[in-house]
């Protein structure tokens, strides 16, 4: 019993050294750090959760352009849109590289804050426009 389970050792060691991956496997991927201000965090690359701060490894990414961010893919195309610039970073990681991307969570939640009161207001606007428009159809005719 003891010559097979050294058989099976064997045959284990000599598998994984030729199925297994190779460090050139990993030269064709890079990889971002992420780090904020804050703790427990959820961070995002291109819309897809990958962890909360703090991140024990680097995560692994394909070469090329990424976003990078703590909103979620809902609430990114809403505040990318309104140029809400610390709360996502649009950045480009090379092949067997690491790249370290900081983001600052305080600052987003002060203007988060300001940026849904703004989108209150332009709603209130839009439909305090719209009342008003409809008020005046009706009395002129």
């Amino acid at each position: 019993m003891l010559k097979f389970k050294n058989y099976l050792f064997i045959c284990i060691i000599i598998c994984s050294s030729l199925f297994g991956q190779k460090s050139r496997d990993m030269e064709k991927f890079g990889f971002i750090d992420l780090r904020t201000d804050s703790m427990s965090v959820p961070f995002y690359i291109d819309g897809i959760f990958v962890g909360k701060n703090p991140l024990k490894n680097p995560i692994p990414v394909l070469p090329g352009f990424h976003l990078v961010s703590y909103l979620p893919p809902e609430l990114t195309k809403k505040y990318i849109e309104e140029d809400l610039s610390d709360a996502y970073k649009r950045v480009y990681v090379s092949p067997n590289d690491t790249l370290d991307v900081f983001l600052f969570y305080d600052h987003y939640v002060r203007e988060t804050k300001t940026l849904d009161a703004q989108f209150m207001v332009k709603r209130l606007t839009a439909v305090s426009l719209i009342l008003m428009a409809v008020f005046l159809v009706f009395q002129i005719s």
